[in-house]
């Protein structure tokens, strides 16, 4: 069973998807922030038979809730009525800027990778060692 990372936008939304053994964060798609999103969301959760969504949720250097950070969450809102799949948030502090230093060709959806990976290595790798 897949996960799906979402990086937030205004005007676009990243997102990622990891493998079926959730180790591996991919780049996805770009979506337009428009009317038609939560559909196209509904589709590809469908379509990729995610059973989780993982939302970058931005907060400032010193880990606090900016405006920014209530806005995503009231779109997380609307997200969780358009779609029928258990949501989470994971902290997105300077995400893309991270994905554009990495030479992203898309850096909303490689900003959602980021963001997934890290996830995923905070809920599902386990540590190797003695």
């Amino acid at each position: 069973m897949k996960i799906l990372g979402i990086d937030y936008g205004l005007k676009h939304i990243g997102i990622a998807i990891s493998d079926d053994e959730r180790k591996m964060a991919f780049p996805y798609e770009t979506l337009k922030n428009d009317k038609k999103v939560f559909d196209r969301l509904s589709d590809i959760a469908e379509k990729e038979k995610i059973y989780k969504i993982i939302i970058g949720l931005p907060l400032n250097k010193k880990m606090r809730a900016t405006s920014q950070t209530t806005e995503v969450e009231n779109w997380a809102e609307t997200l969780i009525q358009k779609v029928e799949t258990p949501i989470d948030f994971e902290n997105e502090v300077l995400t893309s800027q991270e994905a554009a230093r990495g030479g992203a060709r898309n850096i909303h959806s490689a900003a959602a990778a980021i963001i997934l990976q890290s996830y995923l290595n905070r809920h599902f790798l386990k540590s190797i060692g003695p």
